[in-house]
């Protein structure tokens, strides 16, 4: 339906239209429902087909590179080549396609953890479905934090403001009410405060947002890797042509001959296949989207492939210590009352009100009373009816709540002791306040009460924040949160990796410097900054305090704001974690925005990792898996560039100066493919304990400049080794330099696996070392099995130079190490 028509029917004629009521649907109806209007997906959310996913593997310069080869050997009637490439085309696409179907399954998965569901009525109850469930007629109710699922027509409305920025650009909250338009919220938009219930009248593509889908929250992030990734990719292709077209002029000077023009260009063809790393992006998919899953395994989701890249370049981690460092298990150590049944009382009447969505976000205060107060006033207090709350407000620091216990009514206000103490300037403040200070050195937290009689009518002409004086102060308790095990170890292992821990936390000075302190985070002349600190400090002064210490209290979401925005302009990269609405500004300013699952829907879709265990050990391990992955990278990165490198630079020589070919074109194209294989499985390998201490880099120019160093060595020696067999037949020759080439290939990646000697690298991952295996025994097996020798023009070798190509291998692999080594000390002494 459309909005117009929506906004002006009468409610019960909108319901009439919609077949539905106030209570909702039927699940059966639901379902039926589901069926005709398909389900609440937008378009640019829905997945890639299969058929697409094949398309693309033939959308490459490879691709058109390998059939221009084919389609020139069938022209040339060369029938041999132009089949033995068309099959190599086959098994190219064949993996990309295998390899990102199962890349596009892996992110199917991992949706369907990070999937959001929408509390709504169903057979007169509350129930919690999938939000791509959600049909026309459907009831929904939405509360603070939420984000709308549908286009929703409002009937019953408590305070409730969204935010429709995603729509209008206006991030200035609108106020709803059950008339005209103000009835309507969209999808998209997010509840800022208040509570209602309405019907959907409009899903997926027929909402507000579905119809202006470059809208979406989908739109596809490019990170610096992938931008910088493509830079490199595009300069190496304009390069490598270039180079080319110059080398096959200069070929048609030197033999001032054109009728073996095609096989010449054949070659030219061949070789730019050979140089260009065409597995790149099927290398770096297939490493991310494995990657992604062993982090899930690690209680860490991570939204988006390119969010596990952006998790291991972190180096400042900003936290609040409640559920990270400590336990979030709070319990109540003591009690300080002039009268506690009554300070029990309200405790329990003041509990936070929880739907089925939010039964599982029960706060640990609301907890720790209902451990602590007895059964008997627990079941007094269910006489009390709740008439109006607001829900905690990290400024004010507190929440409020308005009940009846039937004669008379009440404003109970529940939040830090301080700030309750401060408000209704209780005669015993300075002695509650030492109290509170002493407790805050052992680390308990206080939580206060205050209450007052008030006069209520109606939620429309009561203002709870218009009658906030004459509180009366019923006293506090101190609440003990154990800190988690394993959070000294947890932050010794952050240090070790070069991730600075901050804690940004609402809580007290005492309370944060007792955690800070205990879990190793304080030391020096480190000091804790309160919130009242920070205003008081320019920019630069707050950029320097920021740097320098790892802990600040009595902050509110402003300040956390600032704080990151100033590390991110000193170039830290910043990661942080936050669970409520007022986190969602931090949460999209960080570099990596981080939230537990049941956290609000606004910080869940605010973040790029989902943890399905608050604790900060699980980020910190994901960091470090993150930085595995991206070591592995650029593993593959420096082995294929090195290698092709190497290649490009001997043939083109030996193009030009030999009289044949020194390699025919399904030669090479079989050198090519043999190396490409095994190294999909470079995901799995293990990783140098240096490489995961500092969040890794990817330098184009350093790249280009070892590729061209390492390439050139490897180069010398391919051109040193064909003039040792040169003099032989010319079919023992590229035989022998097929064998040659693809051998030092695989050496290659044992050389380059790390920057130490290659003796000192971690042992091959099992995956790793069979897939060398394997294609090493296919490298040499070809050469031997008489149905290849014939399609390859292989020939057998005899013992001698069998021996010449293990010794050249083995010198090409210690002085490739020497001088790698060499490299890599040097450069590091120039950067220090």
């Amino acid at each position: 339906m459309e909005k117009d028509k929506v906004k002006n029917l009468p409610l019960e004629q909108l319901l009439a239209e919609l077949s539905t009521s106030r209570d909702g649907l039927s699940t059966s109806e639901a379902s039926n429902r589901e069926q005709r209007y398909g389900q609440n997906i937008l378009k640019n959310e829905a997945k890639k087909s299969t058929v697409s996913l094949l398309v693309k593997q033939f959308r490459s310069s490879l691709i058109y590179l390998l059939i221009a080869a084919s389609a020139l050997s069938f022209a040339l009637k060369d029938w041999n080549d132009g089949i033995v490439i068309a099959v190599i085309l086959l098994i190219n696409t064949g993996l990309g396609f295998y390899q990102e179907f199962r890349s596009e399954k892996a992110v199917e998965k991992l949706q369907k953890l990070v999937g959001k569901e929408t509390l709504v009525l169903r057979d007169s109850k509350q129930l919690l479905v999938p939000e791509k469930c959600l049909v026309p007629g459907d009831v929904v109710i939405l509360r603070e934090g939420d984000i709308v699922p549908a286009d929703v027509r409002l009937f019953s409305v408590d305070n409730l403001t969204a935010n429709e920025s995603q729509l209008t650009g206006e991030s200035i909250p609108v106020a709803k009410n059950t008339a005209g338009i103000t009835a309507l919220v969209y999808a998209g938009s997010t509840v800022a405060q208040g509570e209602a219930k309405g019907i959907v009248y409009a899903t997926a593509s027929n909402t507000q947002l579905g119809k202006i889908a470059h809208l979406s929250s989908s739109t596809k992030r490019e990170t610096q890797f992938e931008k910088s990734l493509s830079a490199f990719s595009n300069f190496l292709v304009r390069v490598t042509f270039l180079t080319l077209a110059i080398v096959f002029v200069l070929k048609l000077l030197i033999v001032h001959d054109t009728s073996h023009i095609g096989d010449l260009l054949l070659f030219i063809i061949a070789l730019s296949i050979a140089v260009v790393p065409e597995a790149m992006p099927v290398i770096v998919t297939v490493t991310l989207s494995r990657g992604a899953l062993n982090l899930a395994k690690r209680h860490v989701i991570a939204k988006t492939l390119t969010a596990v890249e952006d998790l291991g370049n972190i180096s400042v981690l900003c936290s609040d210590k409640t559920g990270t460092l400590t336990e979030n298990k709070q319990s109540v150590k003591q009690l300080v009352a002039d009268d506690p049944e009554l300070f029990q009382h309200l405790a329990i009447a003041s509990l936070e009100s929880k739907d089925e969505k939010r039964k599982r976000l029960q706060g640990s205060f609301d907890k720790a009373f209902l451990d602590y107060v007895p059964k008997d006033i627990q079941n007094e207090a269910l006489r009390y009816t709740r008439l109006e709350e607001l829900p905690f407000d990290p400024a004010a620091r507190r929440r409020r709540v308005v009940y009846t216990d039937g004669h008379k009514t009440y404003l109970v206000e529940v939040g830090s002791a301080e700030t309750l103490l401060d408000l209704t300037k209780d005669h015993h403040q300075t002695k509650h306040m030492d109290t509170i200070q002493k407790n805050g050195a052992l680390g308990l937290r206080h939580l206060g009460i205050a209450y007052k009689e008030v006069t209520y009518t109606t939620p429309e002409e009561f203002n709870i924040l218009e009658h906030e004086d004459g509180l009366h102060f019923v006293g506090f308790v101190a609440l003990e949160d154990p800190l988690r095990p394993s959070a000294k170890r947890t932050v010794r292992l952050a240090r070790e990796l070069g991730v600075d821990i901050k804690i940004l936390s609402g809580d007290s000075r005492e309370v944060t410097q007792y955690t800070a302190t205990e879990v190793g985070l304080m030391e020096g002349d480190q000091v804790v900054l309160t919130g009242d600190d920070i205003d008081k400090l320019s920019d630069s002064q707050l950029t320097e305090a920021a740097e320098k210490n790892s802990a600040f209290a009595r902050l509110n979401p402003e300040q956390k704001y600032r704080i990151i925005k100033l590390l991110k302009a000193h170039g830290d990269v910043v990661g942080y974690q936050g669970d409520g609405i007022n986190d969602a500004p931090s949460l999209k300013l960080a570099d990596v925005a981080i939230a537990v699952n049941n956290a609000t829907d606004v910080a869940q879709d605010s973040a790029d990792i989902l943890l399905l265990r608050s604790d900060i050990g699980v980020i910190i391990n994901g960091i470090r898996y993150g930085r595995a992955i991206f070591a592995n990278i650029n593993k593959y990165i420096r082995y294929t560039m090195i290698g092709n490198f190497g290649n490009f630079f001997a043939l083109s020589t030996l193009y030009l100066l030999s009289s044949n070919l020194p390699l025919l074109t399904a030669q090479l194209l079989l050198t090519n493919l043999l190396g490409d294989i095994p190294l999909v499985a470079i995901a799995t390998d293990n990783v140098n304990a240096d490489e995961l201490q500092q969040p890794s880099e990817y330098n184009m120019h350093s790249l280009i400049f070892t590729s061209t160093l390492l390439g050139t060595y490897t180069a010398l020696f391919e051109i040193l080794f064909f003039v040792l067999v040169k003099n032989q037949a010319v079919s023992v020759v590229q035989t022998s330099l097929y064998l040659y080439l693809t051998v030092i290939g695989f050496v290659v990646i044992l050389s380059v696996r790390n920057k130490e000697h290659f003796w000192k690298a971690p042992r091959f991952s099992k995956a790793l070392a069979w897939a060398f295996s394997v294609i090493a025994i296919i490298t040499v097996a070809v050469v031997y099995f008489k149905p290849t020798q014939r399609v390859f023009s292989f020939v057998p070798l005899h013992t001698g130079t069998l021996v010449l190509t293990l010794t050249m291998t083995g010198l090409y692999l210690v002085f490739l190490d020497i001088i790698k080594v060499w490299f890599y000390r040097a450069t590091k002494k120039l950067e220090t």
